[in-house]
């Protein structure tokens, strides 16, 4: 649906107009992405969550990929 963002439409209307034509263009087909479009997949193995709390006595825990499931173990401040 390039073109659609970051440009002032005049309303509602016109956004899902837009939006159900491109939707019939692609009913049956990938989407192709723009020649000038790149980018970077990630793949994560762990992911740390921290909040901040008083007395740094933060809360810490780190999710951790093995196979196909995520485990979730806390951490010391």
């Amino acid at each position: 649906m390039g073109g659609l963002r970051s440009r002032p439409r005049r309303g509602r209307a016109e956004l899902q107009r837009r939006y159900n034509e491109v939707n019939a263009r692609f009913a049956n087909a990938d989407v192709p992405c723009p020649p000038f479009w790149g980018g970077y997949r990630l793949v994560p193995r762990a992911i740390e969550f921290w909040q901040g709390q008083p007395h740094r006595l933060h809360d810490r825990f780190v999710c951790t990929r093995t196979d196909d499931r995520w485990h979730i173990e806390r951490l010391g401040p």
